[in-house]
């Protein structure tokens, strides 16, 4: 059975960010202040988009991309 109120969590280099689950990868970054543009999110190795839906105990991993000009 699984615990109540499991969250999601995006890890970011060395930091680690807590979301609720249900809310989009768009949200999520903006609730902890990352530009979307400014990384690339894969959850199980697979690339997500913006609009995924977050869910319950998931790990996201965030990568970020440089962008030079």
């Amino acid at each position: 059975m699984d615990a109540p109120g499991k969250m999601v969590k995006l890890i970011l280099r060395d930091k680690e960010y807590e979301v609720k689950p249900g809310m989009t990868l768009l949200s999520a970054l903006e609730k902890c202040g990352i530009l979307s543009e400014s990384v690339i999110a894969a959850r199980e190795g697979e690339l997500i988009l913006d609009d995924e839906i977050l869910k319950d105990g998931e790990v996201i991993k965030l990568v970020a991309v440089i962008s030079g000009g």
